[in-house]
């Protein structure tokens, strides 16, 4: 009887490559369920000032105001977003789950979905074309973009945390599952050769969390601010920057 990587055993928390895949986006909904939304520290100069009262009362300028700001009042959630463009582009690094991903890879993706939101926020601001809205003990005001790039930062930190924490525990299932099959296999075969430690090799490999892989992840992103500042759109682009800081 030959044992391959290819397992389908219910004790893994999390199954690789299509299967992960597949079901990463509903299991990350699940964990969002509970989730508040992010917590954004307003500076003294980001409170909108358009609730002026004259004579203790709103002036009619001021209550259209509210109501066009009222539109245009959002719940932030960036580590839930971060999550999705993680997940979205590594369904795509995976080849619809024909290519197996690594920890490491998976990590990328998350590293690759910040870039993309930190350009996105940068850019918005930039054009002018980004206005968000928030509402909370000062009311209702304009997010400026320190505002929005420090709670990117936050989400982001958490989100490391929780990918590491997730992908430390999947390492330690995976080891379990697949001694229990090695001696599963060789009890049905009468003796330990038929079981292929080539694949169950590769296969461990792919589930092993990079030493320092919070640090790293972290440290990416702080790398991909120090050469954005550089960034020339016109003749770079985000790819660019993310090779160098890919964790390998």
């Amino acid at each position: 009887m030959r044992v391959t990587s290819q397992m389908n055993n219910p004790m893994l928390m999390m199954p690789q490559n299509s299967i992960m895949n597949q079901k990463e986006p509903a299991q990350l909904n699940n964990n969002r369920v509970t989730e508040n939304p992010v917590k954004v520290s307003i500076s003294q100069e980001g409170i909108d000032r358009s609730r002026i009262q004259q004579n203790g009362q709103e002036t009619f300028e001021s209550v259209m105001q509210r109501r066009e700001m009222l539109k245009k009042t959002r719940v932030m959630s960036y580590g839930y977003d971060l999550s999705m463009k993680a997940v979205e582009l590594n369904e795509a690094a995976s080849e619809n789950g024909t290519k197996a991903l690594s920890v490491a890879d998976r990590a990328n993706g998350y590293i690759g979905a910040y870039a993309s939101m930190y350009d996105e926020i940068v850019r918005g601001y930039e054009n002018g074309t980004r206005e968000i809205y928030v509402e909370d003990e000062f009311g209702i005001h304009r997010l400026t973009k320190e505002e929005e790039l420090k709670a990117l930062d936050e989400a982001y930190k958490r989100e490391v945390d929780d990918f590491v924490a997730m992908e430390k525990a999947n390492e330690q299932a995976y080891a379990i599952v697949t001694e229990e099959v090695k001696k599963i296999a060789s009890i049905k075969s009468g003796s330990g050769a038929s079981v292929s430690e080539t694949d169950n090799s590769k296969a461990m490999e792919q589930h092993k969390v990079p030493e320092n892989l919070s640090g790293k992840m972290l440290s990416a992103a702080d790398i991909f601010k120090q050469n954005y500042a550089a960034f020339n759109p016109d003749t770079d682009s985000l790819s660019q920057i993310l090779s160098r800081v890919k964790i390998s």
